[in-house]
């Protein structure tokens, strides 16, 4: 009954971890118009994520697996935070629509929503993409590995 038991966990336990090791996504298909600014201080001015620039209406795709913590307004705008193993949390904000709810799963790529949303600085052409581990903000563009490298010849 044992070796059944541990057999059970582990094949479905097997897709999840196989899920996990797929690379990042881009949430949506669009250019970053606003950088990444991390404070010097912990309540002075930056940028705690990136925009994308995308037209209203835009569907906005999970950029891993995991589960849907929060979806609902903060400030008037409409967001949805996703934990990711390994403690990492990714925010999406300034979205039109959702179309998950805390407390499910979702998958590499799943719809979540629309972008459209405005806010005090958006007017609905920009999705805010972030990404958290803790209470520490990091590069969401860490995420998908280097781009735009250019080499250039030392001589």
């Amino acid at each position: 009954m044992r070796r059944l038991l541990l057999l059970v966990v582990f094949v479905f336990l097997l897709p999840t971890r196989a899920a996990a090791d797929l690379p990042w996504i881009r949430p949506v298909d669009g250019p970053v118009v606003k950088g990444f600014t991390p404070p010097t201080t912990p309540y002075g001015p930056g940028h705690l994520g990136v925009h994308f620039a995308v037209p209203p209406g835009t569907s906005v795709r999970a950029a891993n697996g995991g589960v849907v913590t929060f979806a609902g307004t903060v400030a008037g705008a409409l967001d949805v935070v996703i934990l990711h193993e390994g403690g990492l949390r990714t925010t999406y904000a300034f979205l039109a629509t959702t179309t998950v709810h805390a407390g499910e799963p979702v998958v590499r790529g799943q719809v979540i929503g629309t972008t459209g949303g405005r806010g005090p600085g958006h007017n609905g052409d920009v999705l805010h993409f972030g990404l958290r581990r803790g209470d520490v903000y990091l590069d969401p563009m860490v995420l998908f590995g280097p781009t735009d490298v250019h080499l250039a010849p030392l001589h």
